[in-house]
């Protein structure tokens, strides 16, 4: 993993453990993402169109290029199953 993929982890990490803090059910989204990006997925369509008007998916938009095992690496950091 590239150091900018390692920083991302750590911001992602400390953004996960605030929204554990309130309770965010925002955060049952994040975690069936990562599941579904640990797993070689897309994570889902977020709701953002591209020029062409198709609907984006998460792990193209926010993490392009990213290895499975990044998203794998938070889920285990963060104790998610």
């Amino acid at each position: 993993m590239t150091e900018e993929m390692e920083a991302k982890m750590i911001r992602c990490i400390v953004a996960y453990r605030q929204m554990e803090k309130i309770n965010s059910l925002m955060l049952i989204e994040v975690k069936e993402q990562y599941k579904d990006m640990a797993e070689g997925g897309q994570g889902g369509y977020i709701g953002i169109e591209d020029e062409n008007g198709d609907y984006v998916q998460c792990r193209e938009y926010n993490y392009p290029g990213y290895p499975d095992r990044f998203f794998q690496e938070v889920r285990d950091l963060m104790g998610w199953q």
